[in-house]
């Protein structure tokens, strides 16, 4: 077995190390190009394996879903209370659409009554004088003499 002279051991080793303010970032395993496009490609042969209706559900449809439910949860904990709970009845709401038209936003909260947009608390701010029409201070001009 040939036994390595350490000084050509250690060059090696420094081969590795970035140079100052340089990061560097080796993806290996799990993390790797090759891993990572393995396994894209396995999913979408998967996907495409999965015939629609049946009982076999996409994990990225049930990722889906989770992160949509995740903003109820959030509200829920900061707020104590339940956005998908009815406030009449109690019972559970679901979404079923997302307007941000502000248009029809409008239009539907004056149709329900409750559209009252918030007045104007107080006008803009007045630009400051660049000097105050009350100050009476007589302005001189004194010579500097100069200095050589």
């Amino acid at each position: 077995m040939p036994v390595m002279n350490g000084a050509e051991w250690l060059e090696l080793l420094c081969r590795h190390i970035p140079d100052r303010y340089e990061h560097l970032v080796r993806y290996v395993g799990w993390y790797s190009n090759r891993a990572r496009g393995e396994r894209a490609k396995k999913a979408s042969l998967h996907a495409d394996a999965v015939l629609p209706g049946s009982q076999s559900e996409e994990p990225s449809t049930e990722f889906a879903a989770r992160a949509k439910a995740a903003w109820a949860r959030l509200i829920r904990k900061v707020y104590e209370t339940d956005p998908l709970e009815c406030p009449k009845c109690k019972g559970p709401m679901r979404v079923i659409a997302l307007i941000e038209a502000p248009e029809i936003i409008r239009r539907i909260l004056e149709h329900l009554g409750r559209w009252a947009p918030e007045p104007a608390g107080r006008g803009p701010p007045v630009p400051a004088l660049e000097w105050p029409a009350n100050a009476v201070i007589p302005l001189t001009y004194h010579a500097v003499p100069d200095i050589a």
